[in-house]
């Protein structure tokens, strides 16, 4: 790992609060510690086809890999050893369909799965050590029929809906609460369902652990926001613009991006102390021969640039372990196949 001596990396950002008067002010940020880094790959006895995502508990990694069996791998975080497969695909007890979302928050694991819009919370040693036929508290979501994925926060679940409105509150029992419209304002233009629906993808989010808050970042241009909840209702409380999306809506049938449009983020993990992510900066033309993000922002949880890693060979998903100082990120290996790298903080 080393520092770069002279490069300068100068990263636009608007900053806005949702404060209903200030408006969104210019800040311009040179970082000039930007660190690069080679990950190390995580040689493993598991033959792994694509990895969608990554989480870490205590010494083991879970990687959302589907083989053919389950849909999630788990691997000891050190060794690269393969423990066992998760997320069975099936209809019978324990079982699940083949697209699934999962959390870690503590000592409880939760499955969401989008084609049943459904929540299976876990304690962690009955999700690691049995097979699952039984032990889950499953939640079933009324009212808004299709989401993306579900997080839990204090007293409530929030899901990423895929239809109506951008997000849906929900009590702990998966009652119908509330929900929250609205997009940032580089958006403004996008109002057919269409774009909407594409619109809505382009977007991630996560908890923050201690479940006082929730993080949002989008693909489509950069963009993160942080939100709370108070009195049953969403509440957006930061929001930081790094990249222009460059969007130019054309056809009410078409694609909302071309290929002219920026790509911002991809991954994201948190902890309590700080968000990761992953940033590409690249219109889709460029990216569509990498296909692969170049750099691990690291935020903390007032929207503050505290790290910026440049990444040998680029990334997707990513995972922190700040207590053993390692960032683990789904890369590409030396054969072009999906893998698991490592990287010293």
């Amino acid at each position: 790992m080393k520092k770069a001596l002279s490069l300068i990396l100068v990263i636009t950002l608007i900053f806005s609060c949702n404060s209903g008067n200030k408006k969104n002010k210019l800040e311009s940020i040179s970082l000039k510690d930007t660190i690069f880094v080679k990950p190390e790959i995580l040689k493993t006895d598991k033959l792994l086809s694509v990895i969608w995502n990554i989480k870490i508990y205590d010494s083991i990694l879970i990687l959302n890999s589907p083989d053919g069996k389950g849909s999630v791998q788990l691997l000891n975080k050190h060794t690269g050893k393969y423990i066992s497969t998760k997320c069975i695909i099936g209809r019978g007890p324990g079982e699940f369909s083949d697209m699934i979302d999962y959390k870690v928050v503590d000592d409880s694991i939760y499955i969401y799965e989008p084609t049943e819009n459904s929540l299976s919370v876990y304690k962690s040693d009955t999700f690691f050590k049995d097979s699952l036929s039984q032990g889950a508290n499953k939640i079933k979501f009324e009212k808004h029929k299709a989401n993306y994925d579900v997080i839990p926060l204090n007293s409530y679940y929030v899901s990423r809906a895929a239809m109506g409105p951008r997000f849906a509150l929900f009590n702990r029992n998966g009652k119908y609460i509330s929900e929250y419209e609205f997009f940032p304002d580089y958006y403004k233009d996008v109002k057919n369902f269409n774009h909407k629906s594409q619109l809505v993808q382009g977007f991630i989010f996560d908890l923050k652990p201690d479940l006082s808050k929730f993080v949002s970042i989008g693909n489509i241009g950069g963009i993160l926001e942080i939100f709370n909840v108070e009195k049953d209702s969403i509440n957006r409380i930061l929001e930081r613009k790094i990249l222009d999306p460059n969007l130019k809506i054309e056809s009410e049938n078409g694609w909302l991006q071309n290929e002219d449009s920026k790509i911002g983020f991809h991954g994201l993990f948190t902890t309590d102390n700080y968000i990761y992510t992953s940033y590409s900066g690249l219109t889709i033309k460029e990216f569509k021969e990498k296909k692969l993000m170049d750099y691990i922002i690291v935020f903390d949880w007032d929207g503050n640039v505290k790290r910026l890693y440049k990444v040998e060979g680029g990334l997707r998903a990513l995972a922190a372990d700040e207590a053993e100082g390692k960032i683990y990120i789904v890369t590409k290996d030396s054969e072009g196949g999906d893998a698991v790298g490592v990287i010293k903080m």
